[in-house]
């Protein structure tokens, strides 16, 4: 039987008002993730173009993080090496206490799977599955028979508010629908952390908030960690973590006012 209490257990962290990049975590705070000193160069043609510019932040457990920046500042690039989707040039990321910057293709994926959840933009839902099937689909890598498949994604649909709609073909659900779908799967594994990769730039105003409401419910729900990436300040919620990045270099902003 799947239950809420399967869920990894969490030591509640005050949120109670922005603070810096680069400042410590606050003292009664595990973090789920830690840059130190990262870079990453990419060579294009005989150029080589620097991403991520000495990159040291801490992310800490159980809270809401917004990466923010303009389009083209190194908010994917970042999302990438704390997706584990890519390695750093230099400096040492650690997540959920282990140093990941150096594992190979391999290991990078069995953590991944374990522990990583992930939100698209463009939804990235499979058109011929409906929207139960698509979230159950991360379980089929696992040994997880098929009647606890099933719970599992229904418990997550009923959590996203999609549980009258999980027989429901992709292409007949909205946009916002299509996200919570995503969200579900997202958390369906149980991560420690969820990445969203600008979940809202697809959607209009109203939904967008709706969409970062619910994931902040989800957030306290199941006590998981989220990272979110965006370009419109709107969407940030106050008392949130926020880390600014410009040109690939984190910045101080002081936090939003």
């Amino acid at each position: 039987m799947f239950r809420d209490e399967n869920i990894r257990d969490y030591n509640p962290v005050s949120t109670s008002s922005h603070y810096s990049p680069n400042q410590e975590a606050p003292p009664n705070a595990e973090s789920i993730a830690v840059f130190k000193d990262v870079e990453k160069e990419y060579v294009i043609d005989k150029y080589k173009f620097k991403a991520l510019k000495g990159a040291s932040c801490k992310i800490p457990k159980g809270e809401m993080t917004f990466l923010f920046g303009p389009s083209g500042s190194g908010k994917t690039t970042f999302l990438n090496l704390l997706g584990l989707l890519d390695q750093p040039t230099a400096g040492e990321i650690y997540l959920m206490g282990e140093k990941v910057s150096d594992f190979n293709d391999n290991r990078a994926a069995d953590f991944r799977s374990k522990n990583i959840g992930f939100i698209f933009q463009s939804f990235n839902l499979i058109s011929v599955l409906s929207v139960l099937e698509n979230v159950e689909f991360p379980l089929l890598h696992d040994n997880i028979n098929r009647s606890e498949r099933r719970e599992r994604a229904e418990h997550y649909l009923e959590a996203v508010g999609l549980g009258e709609l999980i027989n429901r073909n992709i292409g007949e659900i909205s946009g916002g629908q299509r996200q919570r779908v995503a969200i579900a799967r997202a958390l369906v594994t149980n991560p420690a952390l969820v990445i969203a990769d600008e979940p809202t730039a697809n959607l209009d105003i109203r939904t967008s908030q709706e969409i970062v409401d619910l994931m902040t419910d989800m957030k306290s729900k199941f006590k998981t960690s989220f990272v979110i990436c965006t370009h419109d300040e709107t969407l940030i919620n106050e008392g949130s973590r926020l880390i600014h990045i410009v040109d690939g270099l984190l910045q101080d902003t002081g936090g939003l006012k």
